[in-house]
């Protein structure tokens, strides 16, 4: 169970990398909270809480904490924290710092990026590696891909591929747009679009179902690999 609660974690948590809703000054999506529901296999094993929040007139906050429940949480411990903060620069988004911190009991990892900007580098650790990876615009961490996708939708303008740094790699990933599709969610019936992030060559793909009429919020998520689904993550409640 250990084993299986610290895999459902780190996907659940890989799921919230890669994607939120009057917009605050200077950000594309205005704060939410929301609070999502994590499955595998069928069966409810955590849940998942998502917040975006303005700093300052110009910056913004993420954090993102993922946890077993019920049953699972009894028979095993388990924890993905996160944290990104940045600021929108000439209408872009410049993540600045990002930090993610594994816990399942047995095992446990640390993320850590810095941003220089100015220097054009960013500074990434990830438990006994470090890496200093060249910074172009355009690259931001797991968190931050999430605003600036919503972003993206929000003006019409999604490109075919987005880039990421995932522990001390730069990582792209492909985007395609397979139009609407009508979810029935605990906020009601609701309009979403439907968005694939996949590698080519890779049998994993994303699939996120993102809600127009609810200020582009993510309302679903789901993994699979070779076709069988892995997880999925749904909304169950948000603050705006």
């Amino acid at each position: 169970m250990n084993f299986l609660l610290r895999h459902t974690l780190s996907l659940a948590g890989s799921l919230l990398f890669g994607a939120l809703a009057t917009a605050a000054e200077g950000l594309p999506i205005a704060p939410f909270q929301a609070r999502y529901a994590v499955y595998a296999s069928g069966f409810s094993v955590g849940e998942a809480v998502v917040t975006l929040s303005a700093a300052g007139p110009n910056g913004y906050r993420m954090s993102s904490d993922v946890r077993p429940n019920g049953l699972v949480a009894l028979l095993a411990s388990g924890r993905i924290q996160e944290q990104a903060s940045g600021e929108i620069h000439e209408g872009k988004i410049r993540p600045l710092q990002y930090e993610r911190q594994l816990n399942t009991g047995k095992k446990s990892s640390h993320m850590q990026l810095r941003f220089d900007w100015p220097a054009g580098q960013v500074e990434a650790r990830y438990n006994a590696d470090q890496a200093t990876l060249p910074l172009t615009p355009g690259i931001v961490d797991p968190l931050s891909l999430q605003l600036l996708v919503m972003g993206d939708l929000q003006h019409g303008q999604v490109p075919p591929q987005y880039r990421l740094i995932d522990r001390t790699e730069i990582k792209t990933y492909q985007i395609r747009n397979q139009g609407e599709e009508i979810l029935n969610t605990p906020l009601g019936e609701l309009r979403t679009i439907r968005i694939n992030q996949y590698t080519p060559g890779k049998t994993r793909m994303t699939t996120f179902w993102v809600a127009p009429d609810q200020r582009f919020l993510l309302v679903r998520i789901a993994q699979e690999k070779n076709g069988k689904e892995e997880l999925r993550m749904e909304i169950e409640a948000v603050t705006q």
